[in-house]
């Protein structure tokens, strides 16, 4: 059940994608990413892109924004209160008051240190309603890391997800099938899961996913096993 908090600055963490949707007149929406803040005056965000050119967003306008940080949804409104194309193309959004604050993780995450492939399914498709010509697009460099299969290590894991490092990034919503490749035992292959977040760290990503509903029955009992395997284990993977 969500609650409404104080915005802590320790959740705005940098790299962190947030996503706008218009309060206003048109319904548009656009995925922006984290620059940085000042608590209590200001949000800064990158200018959302189309085709790599920036969109400025008109001062004054207010938005429904949220951001996924630490196993939870923080939600709110804001308004953009100014831009700049100094060195990059930046928005400055209003500091949120109070953020309405969902928790995402209902189970106990192990850490663990295990080899992944993985290998998109299918991209997000557009909401009902949105215009193609406004909706948020993956830049054309960002296509490169949906072309094959991706290779990262699985640093934490869950009855209901995973995180992986990752040198390329995801979109949320993103599909993949995903290869465990487990000491001493056989691949576990077929996992299918869902990107719910990705944000940056040096020199890569980390990509939050939970698994896909459309995953077999006997790959859901193996992944139960090996979550079993690791919660005995004195020493993780």
């Amino acid at each position: 059940m969500a609650e409404t908090k104080t915005l802590s600055p320790d959740v705005l963490i940098c790299g962190s994608s947030i996503r706008l949707l218009a309060l206003e007149t048109t319904k548009s929406k656009w995925t922006t990413i984290l620059i940085g803040s000042r608590p209590g005056r200001y949000l800064i965000v990158e200018m959302p892109r189309v085709a790599g050119a920036p969109v400025k967003l008109d001062d004054g306008t207010r938005w429904a924004a949220n951001f996924i940080s630490k196993g939870a949804v923080y939600s709110f409104n804001t308004e953009v209160l100014g831009y700049t194309y100094r060195l990059v193309p930046l928005l400055f959004l209003d500091y949120p008051r109070e953020v309405e604050v969902a928790n995402l993780r209902t189970e106990k995450r192990y850490p663990v240190n295990i080899p992944v492939i993985s290998t998109v399914v299918s991209l997000p498709e557009p909401e009902p309603g949105d215009n193609p010509e406004t909706e948020d697009k993956p830049e054309a460099g960002d296509q490169k890391t949906l072309s094959g299969p991706l290779k990262a290590l699985v640093v934490d894991i869950s009855e209901g997800g995973f995180m992986m490092a990752c040198p390329s990034p995801l979109q949320p919503e993103t599909v993949v099938e995903a290869t465990f490749y487990l000491p001493k035992e056989e691949p576990l292959s077929g996992i299918q899961a869902v990107v719910r977040a990705c944000r940056g760290k040096p020199g890569g990503y980390f990509i939050g996913l939970a698994y896909s509903q459309s995953n077999r029955p006997e790959t859901l009992s193996h992944l139960g096993d090996l979550i079993s395997s690791i919660e005995n284990m004195p020493l993780r993977l």
